[in-house]
């Protein structure tokens, strides 16, 4: 019973990859640029690596994660993808 118990938990906490289309990547860009539009201009928000891809500041990555807009355009992608809504 336990191990159910702790599998079915662990199950439910596992983010999965999926796929993303060109429409879903734009609507997330676009709710992540209304809210890098109410920072201050001077905000340090993250830099790109060596390899060029940009890496987001641990402080704007969580605002951004759990800014409403985004935290909506997500949900819409999970349930257009069949996903239960965790919330």
């Amino acid at each position: 019973m336990r191990g159910d118990k702790l599998r079915a938990t662990a199950e439910v906490g596992v983010a999965r990859e999926r796929r993303l289309e060109a429409r879903d990547v734009e609507a997330i860009f676009r709710a992540f640029a209304e809210v890098m539009r109410e920072l201050p201009p001077d905000t340090e928000a993250g830099w790109l690596d060596t390899e060029g891809d940009l890496r987001l500041a641990p402080d704007i990555g969580r605002k951004l994660r759990t800014a409403r807009g985004v935290r909506d355009v997500l949900r819409e992608i999970r349930l257009s993808q069949g996903e239960r809504d965790p919330e």
